[in-house]
């Protein structure tokens, strides 16, 4: 196994599964709080963690997919608009052998 942790993540699905764990524990914490609390008047501490956890970590899971895929829509939409982006000129002969070329979308 190797131990050379230098590299980050950098896959898509590597980023999506890191804003998903994050998501989970920024849902968790609140919603094990509340749990903590309502069960300070309610008894059934088990019960009121469990509840609220598990809400708090859907929460985090919805609100992390909505940021994951607005920013990676973002990232996107910047990319193809970039300055240095290269567009196919009219005047170029090989303009239309360049657009007639077409690429997979990526994920």
């Amino acid at each position: 196994m190797s131990t050379d942790f230098s590299h980050a993540a950098r896959t898509p699905q590597d980023q999506e599964f890191t804003y998903y764990a994050i998501g989970m524990v920024a849902g968790a914490v609140p919603g094990i709080i509340v749990g903590f609390l309502v069960a300070a008047f309610a008894g059934h501490v088990a019960m009121w963690l469990s509840v609220f956890g598990g809400v708090g970590i859907i929460i985090g899971l919805v609100v992390a997919s909505l940021l994951f895929r607005r920013r990676r829509a973002a990232a996107r939409r910047e990319e193809t608009s970039a300055p240095g982006a290269a567009a196919p000129n009219a005047e170029s002969p090989d303009a239309d052998d360049a657009a007639s070329q077409t690429s997979l979308p990526r994920c």
